[in-house]
Formats: C-alpha cells, structure tokens, sequence
C-alpha cells in the first residue's frame, strides 16, 4: 500500500490503521452487563481486535488478549478462578492485567516474565466499556440525565458484522435495506 493510501485508508481499524489509533483513543461499548455473569469468559471481536472478556468472581470484567501465550489456544474455552482465568490446554493462568501468575507442570516456573496484552475496563449504564488506546484512559464520558432512576434503560446488543464506516454508510443510504 503507498503512503498515501495508507494516509487515506479510513476504513480499516486494526492498531497501526489510522482510523484505528483515532479509535482507540476513546472507551469503547464491548459488551452488554447483564450478558456477562461472574465465572464466564466470551470472545470478542472489537476494532480488528480478538481479544477475551470475562467477568471474575468479584463481578469486575477483564479484557485480555485473545490467546495463551504458551500454545496459543483460545482463552475464553477455559476456565475463570478467582478474578483469573486459565487456559484449558496446559493449565497457564492470567491475571485481570494478562499477567501470567501460574505455570503448572514446567519445571521452572518463569510465570513473572509471560505477560499478555489487556485493556482497562468498566462498566456503565448497562455497558462493558474497554480503552484500547495506548497510556492512562480518559474519563468515560457521564451522561447524567440516564442516570436518573426515572429513566430506566434496557441495553440490547446488536451485532454488526461490518466495519463502523459500512455501518455508518449503510444507515445514511436508504438504497440498503440492512
């Protein structure tokens, strides 16, 4: 791709994409709360991004990356402990920070040096929001007025299997029925 086209690629949304690092500089709605109880772990797909949610046993909500560090299996077919999560297939366990924190069966543990990526979470209004960017997050934005108890929310997730500029485009044009 040409540097120019690269300059003009608004599209695509992966970490080096430019419409990607302007996307990762805000929280973005991951997951609906009510969908995620403690002790599950789900995929997600977020900005060209797999990566994993679970919810620990004390109710927060953890981003991590998408995989093990030791054999590369998915993580979210495994196991939540504690506010942890462990892969099925050798038994590596992860932090809420992708902090490496057990290594059954190795010889000699090296679990303080494995570390996978993961991404600030909270939780607001309904919604699990993660910061993708890079350095300390801003704050969530606080809507106040649907806050109130006289407003009662129901948070439905929809899942889109398109980029945000296909979305966007196709609720523009009433050419597209979908």
């Amino acid at each position: 791709m040409t540097r120019a086209a690269k300059y003009l690629d608004f599209i695509h949304t992966g970490p080096n994409a430019v419409a990607g690092k302007y996307l990762r500089m805000f929280w973005q709605p991951v997951f609906c709360s009510h969908e995620l109880g403690p002790g599950r772990a789900v995929p997600i797909r977020i900005l060209e991004e797999d990566l994993t949610l679970y919810r620990g046993d004390s109710g927060f909500p953890h981003v991590i990356g998408f995989r093990c560090a030791h054999r590369r299996t998915q993580l979210s077919i495994g196991w939540v402990e504690g506010d942890c999560l462990r892969c099925f297939y050798h038994g590596w366990k992860y932090d809420g920070s992708g902090q490496c924190v057990e290594q059954p069966a190795e010889p000699k543990p090296f679990a303080d040096k494995v570390r996978i990526p993961s991404y600030p979470v909270t939780e607001y209004l309904g919604l699990i929001f993660a910061y993708l960017g890079k350095g300390n997050p801003p704050p969530l934005p606080r809507y106040p007025k649907l806050e109130s108890s006289d407003i009662s929310l129901d948070v439905v997730r929809l899942d889109r299997i398109c980029n945000y500029f296909n979305n966007i485009d196709n609720s523009l044009d009433n050419a597209h029925v979908r």
